[in-house]
């Protein structure tokens, strides 16, 4: 197969994106209300954040508005929704669902930016995914008592599990040849976002 020119993968990468929120609008159209400003103000957001994810991926290859274009479309698409009614909860419900998507977007960001998982950037993202999961649980009643009863009842065992996790850590650090979670190769400076 032919390797297609820049100028038309930069098309085809433009029209993706306008059938993906194109589809999007006419999935939560049918659920939002007639006259309702909150699913324009979202489509508008969705937009800008696509406008920024485009230029970040086709122009400008920078890592954070990468990652803000990412997120904001993210983002958007969650509270457009909620807002059109397409999910039967609140935003007051789903705010943690906003600290997992900003773990994804994090990891997605690595991706772009060095084309492989560094653990400077999946482990704070992975984290973030989990802690957004683990608090939507809360809101959301499936974990049916408080977040503070269950951090009385079960606090001491996470203490537990992150002191063996740390101890752990130390003794396999002890042996030289394995590298982790150090990465030598792993060049952090601003050169490879700028191509120089």
């Amino acid at each position: 197969m032919r390797k297609i020119k820049v100028p038309i993968l930069n098309i085809l990468l433009a029209a993706g994106f306008i059938c993906i929120f194109a589809g999007l609008f006419l999935l939560v159209h049918p659920f939002a209300g007639v006259g309702n400003v909150t699913p324009f103000v979202n489509v508008c957001l969705i937009i800008f954040g696509a406008l920024c994810f485009y230029f970040a991926l086709i122009k400008y290859h920078h890592a954070p508005l990468f990652f803000f274009g990412l997120y904001l479309c993210l983002a958007a698409t969650l509270f457009l929704f909620v807002s059109s009614g397409f999910l039967p909860v609140g935003w007051d419900k789903l705010w943690p669902s906003g600290v997992a998507l900003c773990g994804i977007c994090l990891i997605l960001t690595c991706l772009f930016r060095h084309h492989r998982l560094l653990s400077a950037y999946f482990v704070p993202g992975l984290i973030l995914f989990l802690l957004g999961d683990f608090f939507l649980l809360f809101s959301l009643n499936i974990i049916a008592m408080s977040f503070r009863e269950f951090m009385s009842r079960w606090g001491p065992l996470f203490l537990i599990i992150a002191g063996v996790l740390l101890v752990g850590l130390f003794l396999y650090q002890q042996n030289p040849v394995i590298p982790f979670p150090y990465e030598p190769e792993a060049d952090f400076s601003d050169d490879e976002v700028t191509g120089e």
